[in-house]
């Protein structure tokens, strides 16, 4: 009984003072001496915990003991078989054990945390300052294990992203599932995807005077602008505004400066490159911008840090920005008005239909019309595709502009002009 009067003691002890430990010790006294020691114990919650669960080990082993011996005792003085009494002993005191010295007291010392804990509180800190080199032992051997056998951290695999996302599917909300989503499909995007096209770069020559840059760089609001000799196809570098800092007042603003040595190296990345490793380059190189570059070295756009990061939190626009553009217009139910940049992507979410963009070498809109039509289009061209309807409205030097699409639900033959081809 003594063993077992110990054994609630010290898991009662336990579970009081770790529910303190978790909700927070009510104000006391500061003279007042149960506080201070409450204090000082959760103040080292591993050594706590150690000097309890030994104790308590020893006491439960204790009265596994005197179970054992009061069994032996018990056999030979009714000659039964030793081993029956042993086994119906152990189970016995095995339950008597789990009842009366586990689960019970810790579920009234969870109750009335707090006043168990102060009674508790004088013998517990004898104790554990009695036991501290032993507890120190035990804890310092036990994040030594823990150490060895803990797994090497490593990143989630796509595949592990995935069974995550089904796995917490009720349990996320609308933002927490489009945030994981657009992470799943982070490594799988290329910088085709997310370019900035080579027709809406903003670049200087590098015959450009200190004026003309300083005005590209007021108007257009971008803090780095590629330098290049002749066309774009040859980019020298990237110049940073805050590097022309040292020539306000100094340079004349009509004569073009040494823009080589002003400008920094550009990155150069193939259309292929996937976000993720783009992503890494950027940190390794302490870059923001990239020049992309298509199988014959031209250059094809460019992409910069923001724009990578935009794929995971979704648009980030600043003081800078201008209103994002509207790429279509729902002039009724079935018709839209939609500028040729439109991503396929979301052109197939926006009219509630599925298109295999998986297959195609293009993204957006305009670069389906040129794939289905073969030839530079002109206001009023017709193609069809799928379900969808196509009619260009304008084009700006061999550039679609906007495009009237109507879903239909059967197909027709492609048409230049009103005319079958």
């Amino acid at each position: 009984m003594l063993f077992l009067l110990i054994s609630a003691l010290l898991s009662g002890s336990e579970a009081a003072l770790l529910s303190l430990r978790a909700v927070g010790l009510a104000a006391g006294e500061a003279t007042d001496p149960a506080v201070r020691r409450l204090q000082e114990l959760l103040a080292r919650p591993r050594h706590l915990i150690v000097t309890l669960q030994l104790l308590n080990t020893l006491a439960n082993v204790g009265a596994a003991l005197m179970a054992v011996m009061l069994a032996a005792r018990l056999a030979w003085q009714v000659h039964w078989p030793p081993v029956l009494v042993l086994l119906v002993e152990l189970l016995g005191v095995a339950l008597v054990l789990l009842v009366m010295g586990e689960i019970t007291p810790r579920l009234l010392a969870g109750r009335y945390a707090e006043p168990f804990a102060r009674r508790m509180a004088a013998v517990v800190w004898v104790l554990q300052r009695a036991l501290y080199p032993v507890a120190d032992a035990l804890v310092r051997l036990s994040a030594h294990v823990q150490r060895r056998l803990r797994a090497p951290e490593r990143p989630l695999s796509p595949d592990e992203l995935k069974a995550l996302e089904v796995a917490q599917d009720g349990m996320l909300g609308e933002d927490e599932r489009e945030l994981l989503a657009a992470i799943l499909e982070f490594g799988e995007t290329t910088v085709r995807e997310i370019m900035v096209s080579r027709l809406d770069i903003v670049a200087i020559p590098e015959t450009a005077t200190f004026g003309e840059v300083l005005e590209c760089i007021r108007t257009s609001g971008h803090s780095r602008l590629p330098l290049y000799a002749e066309h774009l196809d040859n980019i020298l570098g990237i110049v940073y505004a805050k590097d022309l800092l040292p020539y306000l007042g100094r340079a004349e603003l009509d004569r073009p400066l040494n823009w080589r040595d002003i400008a920094r190296p550009a990155m150069f990345v193939p259309l292929s490159k996937r976000l993720d490793d783009l992503l890494r380059d950027f940190q390794r190189r302490k870059t923001h911008m990239a020049i992309v570059v298509d199988e014959y070295g031209g250059t094809a756009g460019l992409v910069t840090l923001e724009d990578v990061l935009e794929e995971i939190v979704g648009d980030i626009r600043d003081e800078h920005d201008e209103t994002e553009p509207v790429l279509y217009e729902q002039l009724d139910e079935h018709t839209y008005r939609v500028d040729a940049r439109m991503n396929l992507d979301d052109l197939a979410e926006l009219l509630g239909i599925e298109l295999d963009t998986e297959s195609f070498d293009f993204e957006t809109l305009g670069g389906l019309i040129f794939h289905l039509l073969g030839v530079i289009p002109e206001p009023g061209d017709e193609v069809q595709y799928g379900p969808l309807h196509l009619r260009v409205e304008t084009v700006d030097n061999h550039r679609i502009g906007q495009v009237l699409v109507r879903v239909e639900p059967t197909p027709v033959a492609v048409r230049k002009n009103g005319a079958e081809s």
